[in-house]
């Protein structure tokens, strides 16, 4: 080979030699690319990581609202109930501690409504009481005595009185009480318990008194 041809031979050379430098370094970036996409796991991790942060603040939230039913639930239910069942025990225990055939008996008015001998529902268990008593005692006795209200005139307010002394006669004798033991009269408006001239007043005045004239009760 002549000198010519070997110099162009070697610059041919060094031409190939510099443009595969030049291919190798454009191809560069592309390594940087692959090391970018290599972060991608990263990117994965935080996605993951926030999935799990959301899934434990779901579980989280199951559990307030696990408790809430817990709070709220059939044990807190049956708590509640159970107070409520307590507390109707105890208004019973009471009322059956109060009610007694010894209280029942202390009590001697019978009151009436204006105009009126009907007996009412609330003196009906008191009258049943000294029925019972006077039952069991044939030998106690009563004084029925019957009253009224200042308005009127003297004669009608004495007739009043009379048909309710007879109402209670009436009731403590169909209840067990024996002719014998009851007696009555009426007062009408000449013994007032409060001389006040107002409807309270006149209340308290319009009753009939159980009074006992023999083994009365303790």
């Amino acid at each position: 080979m002549s000198h010519k041809n070997l110099a162009i031979a070697l610059s041919l050379a060094v031409v190939l030699s510099a443009t595969g430098c030049a291919s190798l370094k454009g191809k560069k970036p592309v390594v940087e690319d692959t090391a970018t996409t290599q972060t991608t796991p990263a990117d994965t991790t935080t996605a993951t990581d926030a999935n799990s942060a959301e899934t434990s603040g779901l579980n989280g939230k199951g559990g307030v609202n696990a408790s809430g039913l817990g709070d709220n639930g059939a044990n807190g239910q049956n708590g509640a109930n159970a107070s409520i069942a307590n507390g109707k025990n105890g208004q019973n225990g009471s009322a059956n501690g109060e009610v007694t055939m010894a209280d029942l008996l202390t009590v001697r008015l019978v009151h009436f409504d204006y105009d009126s001998s009907d007996l009412s529902n609330a003196d009906y268990q008191t009258l049943q009481a000294h029925a019972q008593y006077l039952s069991q005692n044939p030998t106690a006795k009563v004084l029925l005595a019957g009253h009224a209200d200042e308005r009127g005139t003297r004669e009608y307010n004495m007739a009043l009185g009379e048909r309710r002394a007879n109402a209670v006669q009436a009731y403590l004798n169909s209840n067990g009480a024996k002719s014998s033991q009851l007696d009555s009269v009426s007062y009408g408006k000449e013994k007032p318990l409060n001389d006040g001239n107002d409807e309270a007043a006149w209340a308290e005045n319009r009753r009939v008194e159980i009074v006992y004239k023999a083994v009365g009760p303790k």
